[in-house]
């Protein structure tokens, strides 16, 4: 029943990060009573300065915790406009990781939740997001695996074919006005974000490399869309257009996008 529970989308990762917060403070405690009597008896003023600082790192976490469950639940605006919202994930997410283990929740089940959760605080702060330079960011493996024009270094090698769902993107993309780019993996992706400094970001990768992504970028807001994977990781992947095209809506003009059943359609594995 709790195995089931923590499957529920935002959910799991959530109250994950609850108990991993348990965690944390049983951690805290333990280290503050080993090394507490050392330091009285070294420098009372020293002992109360640890106390505090100790006192302030819980009360940090914590208090971020309470406002990113608020926010994912209700997806409205109660983050500070600081870091609190990355240094409680920071902190949580390996626990995260260590705890969903011991319930037997694999590592993409708790990467979801927490793209579930990323998306909500997303649309939760969406009238602080600079939507300027919106860029959005494919994986490679969207392109037909034996396609002989690769995209990589440049888009406008896209022969359009449809064969794969690239040629469309940059259809609509155009009209956009938003800029759109191909990474082969996390060090060119943020390459790519070093390189083009946008303000806003719509992705799309696998489970590992959109919850590393996420973090890694912050604090630029990124909307993660999963890819789907009918012929297995990295060949021939594909993404729900009407979904990538409904949260790129979203953040230019703020309608927030309906959840979609899934993939329609592209399931032919066959190497063309």
């Amino acid at each position: 029943m709790i195995r089931n529970f923590l499957k529920e989308k935002k959910w799991g990762f959530l109250s994950l990060s609850i108990l991993s917060l348990v965690v944390l403070i049983l951690l805290v405690f333990l280290l503050w009573y080993l090394i507490s009597p050392r330091l009285t008896s070294t420098s009372p003023l020293l002992s109360l300065v640890a106390k505090i600082i100790l006192f302030l790192f819980l009360i940090t976490v914590s208090g971020g915790l309470f406002l990113i469950v608020l926010s994912s639940a209700w997806e409205k605006d109660f983050l500070f406009p600081h870091g609190e919202k990355q240094i409680t994930l920071k902190l949580l997410f390996p626990i995260n990781l260590l705890l969903g283990k011991i319930f037997g929740l694999s590592k993409d089940q708790i990467r979801k939740s927490f793209i579930e959760v990323n998306n909500s605080l997303f649309k939760a702060t969406r009238k602080r997001i600079n939507k300027d330079r919106l860029l959005i960011l494919l994986p490679q493996c969207l392109q037909n695996y034996d396609c002989l024009y690769r995209v990589i270094t440049n888009l406008n090698n896209c022969q359009r074919c449809g064969k794969c769902k690239i040629g469309e993107i940059l259809k609509w993309g155009e009209r956009y006005d938003a800029s759109i780019a191909i990474a082969t993996g996390g060090t060119l992706a943020r390459k790519v974000i070093v390189d083009q400094k946008p303000t806003v970001i719509v992705a799309v990768a696998c489970e590992r490399d959109l919850s590393s992504g996420i973090q890694d970028v912050y604090p630029i807001p990124v909307y993660g869309i999963l890819n789907q994977r009918p012929c297995g990781p990295c060949v021939n992947t594909q993404v729900d257009l009407e979904e990538l095209k409904e949260v790129v809506g979203f953040v230019l003009d703020g309608s927030l996008p309906s959840p979609k059943a899934g993939l329609k359609g592209g399931k032919d594995c066959r190497r063309i």
